[in-house]
């Protein structure tokens, strides 16, 4: 006969039910049947996945079904001290079902806890144990409530399939820390007795436990769905747009029916049963009280807990399958759904005064249940991973003379706003100290400095005046030649004004003419077409810099053969010598690249036994200085930073927007920006997707990353009318929500089909919340062999570090491990930074790891003392797959030793990809239990193998555009995991590529005067490079590697035709391939004899920067490319990308003669370019 289990659950005045028909017929052979005894309460978790017998006549079913909920109702709005005790649910624990001796359970207690409800089936206060269910077989001991492990990968199988389900699922309600305890889409390991139903009645309760089953969602129908909760859908009002009802309005609907009166009344009750309850746990006797319980797991004193006062709890350890044989045992409390966190979160229980009869072993604690708690919640642990949990559903008792549901429930906007409050005062308190200490930092950071130059100043005197004059001859060993320069006064004085008179024609600007008419030779006018020299001067061997100052004609006439000019200059207080040159264009007088000296001698009354009291006397105007530029640099930062955030938050809502255009005609809501605290439509129409076509649609919802305790849905969707394509729903938004999370299906739950945008969820912002906030950050450990600027060989590196940093940026912890190549030694950018982080034996070696910021994200380097990195190059070695493997696992036991659980483990292209396997092999299983891992593919075309394992064993694999995930998705090493693969565009970092702030150019620029910088970059790079000056001739350039994947033939072809046209042509790359070097080097030699081409054969950063902001056109012809970032770079340099419509190159280069609808559609969400009057265009493409 079949069998099905029913479970009546009632909160907030709402009777729900949930069947369960997974009774096989030996526990069936321990129920008694449904007249003896009142309906069971069961966990609440969902039913299995079963599928309905379509054998069985479902109306019959609905009538016996709806006989029992008619009975049941009654029994449940029955008196009683708990509504709850009228269904007599079993909350049993772990260790639960018991027989005594009589062969029957043991009294049901208020404190046998477990899911949302008592097993009694008596009234509180009474020990009656006949009408309680026959006892079952005891379950074995539950997972312990810590973080789960993911499952180890099978060999042919690492993963399930990435199924695009509802991250809601991971969010069901659970004790601190606990986790979900079992599989997706399977029934809850608990067990209970219930009402048994049988016949018609049966076939129903299966189709209920069958929709509100553990769900499995997919975007097609393979895909598996999210559990929803074991709640009624409300039904669909047709006069109107169907309502999720809010239970946060009926609670406070419910409170404000209560009287002042009503609350006096009451508190003068709760107060008397307080002082009952207080009085009973101080003089109970425990030995009295345990006489005919020695067979129960947990009983409490007083039986129900009052809040307000204290509560012993008594727990058998005897009974507990996980905590029989420990020796300390701690109580993790909690209460109302564990929201109310307790003073001490956790108690320690010792061995009671109780007897141990019957093999009884009771050990107790005492804690204060708060005047505003409705339940307690706890589980128990032996402090050392082991719980007892009640089966996942952790112990939970209502409580006498404290809040209501109702009550709790309608404050909850308040207690958020208060939450934020406090939380916005403790952050204000902290970066108020931080802010302390850092000044205190920075202050004593500028004494340093200011101590340092004062002992640089005292020491290094005597070499600064070395090779110091006051005059200086054309020839040093000829007295009677011309005068090149003097200085007045002489000699030289720290803090005075000098003048310089500098003699053109003795020197190097001996070309420069005097353009002034014989008449008026001793003038200092300029006239027009005169060359003016410049004078480039700093101080103390160049340790300061001075800006340029533009000479004038000098009065001092001096002979035919002479021009004299001059210039006047302040003499620094702290000046031991001066340092100059002098140019006119491109012509520079360096003193035969030795540059010129003035002496400088001490003021008086210094000299040169008295030089260290000098320097000393400069400390205070240092530590002036070092606190000025300090103060002008933090303000310019910080200016820059206001300016980005501005640009950032401007092209995030850009962004948005262009997403939400893009969505329109599938989903939309009304309003479109939602608020918290109001009410909001969403719209939803199938046609196009998955659910195209389908009769009925679902609505699941959640919010703040589905972490918000408010779950909507699963609820059906009020069909679109005659004329209309869109179905919709309509929900009130919580106060404390700041974003809406949702799904669509055509199913309330289990197997279906379902549309959550790719394995996504749709996600849209709420603006307003109080006190809401998104779950906590995540930990993202990237581990490469490439990051720039450190360790660049090709555009990896320029990801890496890009990727990182917009990862951060919202707000995650990210963390970089590389390999500590032997060149780090010669950084700049890691000069004088590097810590000693840990060291630890393995792999047969000693690895030290050192830690040090690189573009503001922390990174480690793993330094093996086998030799394997002190390598001058990345790559280049012949064991290069050896020594990448080797890194893999020795940044997986750095993770594990230093006790670090990122949540994501971010591996890149072959040289990583060893990672994927390792981890589910050789650390999951011993204690690196946290992640998940991704891969990133950059180029498919090297170490296939590689990419083929760890595309089998990562979780997520990804390359670096939609186009080149497309080309390659057919390929061996992707094929049989494509489920899981997909292409996200690279991007770059617009921050640390921007002409905005770039020391390499002779000129910053933004858009608003990009012509005038882009022109004086072309001038700086033809005198770099050796190109004409002549005509300002359009530049065409390429900076790349040259290899075939980039298209070389191409390139060649380009530099012919460019010269052809009247361009100039400027390459910047080498080829790997000594064949392919020669043909251009002799390509090279043919075309650089008309100064309208050049060529530089090698990797050179700075070069690079100059031919972006010069180049009117920035060729890449590339046979295939992954994504590239040379075409995002010249478009943020102002230059026209021209390049082949292969992968990454398609999706960012927007043909202006052939993409204009796609350009639209991408680029800002329009599906008609010409109605809308857009053009996106950015470039041009060929095939």
């Amino acid at each position: 006969m079949a069998q099905v289990k029913a479970w009546v659950i009632e909160k907030g005045g709402v009777v729900q039910f949930s069947f369960d028909d997974s009774i096989d017929d030996s526990e069936a052979a321990h129920s008694t049947p449904a007249s003896q005894h009142a309906a069971a309460g069961g966990p609440q978790a969902a039913g299995p996945a079963a599928v309905p017998d379509q054998q069985q006549p479902a109306s019959s079913a609905v009538s016996a079904v709806d006989q029992f909920i008619q009975a049941t109702k009654q029994k449940a709005s029955g008196g009683g001290a708990s509504r709850w005790a009228a269904m007599g649910g079993d909350t049993t624990s772990s260790s639960s079902n018991v027989k005594d001796s009589s062969g029957a359970a043991p009294g049901a207690s208020s404190s046998s806890g477990g899911g949302r409800h008592s097993w009694r089936s008596t009234p509180m206060g009474t020990d009656d144990d006949s009408q309680l269910p026959a006892a079952a077989a005891a379950p074995q001991g539950p997972p312990a409530p810590v973080p789960a492990p993911p499952v180890r990968p099978s060999a042919t199988s690492p993963t399930s399939q990435a199924s695009a389900v509802p991250q809601q699922q991971q969010q069901q309600r659970r004790g601190p820390g606990t986790p979900l305890l079992h599989q997706q889409g399977q029934p809850s390991s608990s067990s209970g007795n219930g009402v048994v139903l049988d016949g018609a009645a049966a076939a129903m309760a299966r189709l209920n436990a069958a929709n509100a089953a553990a769900a499995a969602a997919a975007a097609t129908s393979q895909r598996q769905a999210p559990p929803p909760k074991p709640q009624a859908s409300p039904k669909p009002v047709e006069d109107d747009i169907l309502d999720i009802p809010d239970p946060l309005e009926t609670a406070a609907a419910a409170v404000k029916t209560i009287t002042a009166a009503d609350k006096a009344k009451r508190e003068a009750e709760n107060k008397k049963v307080r002082e009952v309850a207080q009085e009973e746990v101080d003089k109970h006797d425990p030995t009295a009280v345990a006489a005919t319980r020695h067979q129960w797991l947990i009983f409490t004193v007083p039986e129900k807990p009052v809040a307000g006062c204290d509560v012993v709890v008594y727990y058998n350890r005897t009974q507990s399958e996980p905590l029989r044989e420990r020796n300390r045992i701690q109580l993790c409390l909690g209460f109302n759904q564990w929201e109310l966190a307790a003073e001490q979160a956790r108690v320690d229980l010792y061995p009671s005064a109780i007897p141990h009869m019957d093999g009884s072993d009771f050990w107790s604690c005492r804690f204060r249940v708060p005047e505003t708690a409705y339940e307690v919640n706890f589980v128990l642990t032996d402090g050392d991973g082991l719980f007892d949990n009640n089966l996942g559903q952790d112990y939970t008792y209502p409580t006498q003379a404290g809040s209501t549901w109702e009550e709790w429930t309608a404050a909850a906007v308040e207690r958020a706003a208060e939450a934020e409050k406090e939380r916005q005062k403790k952050e204000e308190a902290r970066r108020a100290e931080e802010a302390k200490q850092m000044a205190e930092e920075k202050e004593k950071r500028d004494s340093d400095n200011a101590l340092k130059r004062v002992a640089e100043l005292r020491d290094g005197y005597k070499w600064l005046q070395e090779g110091g004059l006051t005059k200086k001859k054309v020839s040093d060993t000829d007295p009677t030649s011309k005068t090149l320069w003097s200085v007045a006064p002489t000699p030289l004085t720290p803090g005075k004004t000098a003048t310089l008179l500098y003699n053109s024609k003795a020197g190097p600007l001996a070309w420069i003419e005097d353009k002034r008419p014989a008449t008026k030779k001793g003038s200092t006018d300029i006239v027009e077409g005169q060359q003016v020299p410049m004078l480039h001067y700093g101080y103390n061997n160049w340790k300061v810099k001075c800006d340029p100052l533009p000479m004038k004609l000098s009065r001092v006439t001096g002979d035919d053969d002479e021009l004299w000019w001059e210039v006047s200059f302040n003499v620094p207080k702290d000046a031991c010598c001066v340092n100059f040159v002098v140019n006119s264009g491109s012509s520079w007088d360096n003193n035969g690249s030795k540059d010129h000296k003035i002496a400088v001698e001490l003021p008086k009354p210094y000299d040169a036994e008295t030089v260290g009291k000098w320097a000393e006397s400069m400390l205070e105007d240092y530590l002036k200085e070092e606190h000025a530029a300090r103060i002008k640099a933090e303000k310019e930062q910080a200016e820059r930073e206001a300016k980005r955030l501005k640009e950032r938050t401007a092209a995030k809502e850009k962004a948005r927007a262009v997403l939400s255009r893009q969505m329109e005609h599938v989903m939309f809501t009304e309003p479109e920006v939602i608020q918290a605290g109001e009410r909001v439509t969403v719209y939803y129409n199938p046609d196009g997707t998955v659910l195209a076509g389908t009769s009925e649609v679902y609505f699941t919802g959640g919010f703040n990353r589905w972490a918000h305790k408010r779950q909507l849905g699963p609820v059906k969707m009020r069909p679109p009318g005659p004329n209309g394509r869109h179905w919709r729903v309509r929900f009130s938004v919580p106060k404390d929500a700041c974003q809406l999370d949702f799904v669509f299906s055509n199913v309330p739950g289990g197997d279906g089909i379902y549309d959550n945008r790719g394995g996504f969820d749709y996600h849209l912002p709420i603006k307003g919340s109080i006190g809401g906030s998104l779950p906590n950050r995540l930990h993202v450990a990237h581990i490469a062999v490439e990051m720039a600027p450190v360790a660049k060989v090709g555009g990896l590196g320029d990801v890496v570090t890009a990727l990182a940093r917009a990862v951060q940026e919202e707000g995650h912890l990210v963390e970089v491990i590389l390999p500590r190549y032997d060149f780090f030694l010669q950084s700049p950018v890691l000069a004088g930074q590097m810590r000693h982080d840990c060291e630890f034996d393995w792999g047969g070696t000693r690895i030290f790891v050192s830690t040090a910021i690189v573009e503001g994200l922390r990174c480690f380097f793993i330094e093996p003392r086998n030799g394997f990195f002190a390598t001058p190059t990345v790559y280049g070695r012949y064991d290069d797959e050896v020594r990448f493997d080797f890194f893999c696992k020795a940044a997986l036991e750095f993770l594990l030793k230093t006790g670090r659980q990122p949540d994501i483990l971010h591996c890149h292209d072959w040289s990583t990809a060893h990672v994927a396997k390792s981890f589910w092999e050789d650390y999951q299983p011993y204690g690196l239990w946290k992640p998940k891992v991704i891969f990133t593919i950059h180029n498919l075309n090297y170490g296939q193998k590689k990419i083929t394992e760890a595309a089998q064993y990562c979780q997520k694999f990804t390359t670096v555009s939609p186009t080149y995930a497309f080309e390659v998705g057919g390929h061996p090493a992707i094929a049989s995991n494509n489920f899981k693969f997909m292409g996200i565009r690279n991007g770059i970092d617009t921050e640390l590529w921007s002409p905005t702030e770039n020391k390499f150019l002779p000129m910053s620029y933004d858009a608003n005067n990009v012509e005038e910088g882009k022109r004086r970059a072309r001038e700086e790079l033809r005198k770099r490079v050796n190109l004409s000056q002549w005509q300002d001739k359009l530049i065409i350039a390429v900076v790349s590697r040259l290899t075939p994947q980039k298209g070389v033939h191409l390139i060649k072809h380009a530099a012919y035709k460019a010269l052809d046209r009247g361009c100039q042509f400027v390459l910047l790359g080498s080829a790997p391939d000594p064949k392919l070097q020669t043909e251009f080097n002799e390509l090279a030699d043919q075309l650089r004899h008309g100064q309208d081409a050049s060529f530089i054969f090698e990797y050179n950063e700075p070069l690079s920067y100059m031919i972006y902001a010069a180049a009117d056109i920035v060729l890449v012809p590339s046979m295939f490319e992954p994504c590239g970032l040379t075409q995002m770079i010249a478009m943020r340099y102002g230059a026209v990308p021209v390049v082949r419509h292969t992968g990454g190159l398609r999706d960012t280069v927007f043909d202006v003669d052939n993409d204009k609808p796609r350009a639209a559609w991408e680029v800002a969400g329009s599906s008609d370019w010409m109605r809308d009057k857009i053009d996106e265009t950015n470039g041009f493409a060929f095939e």
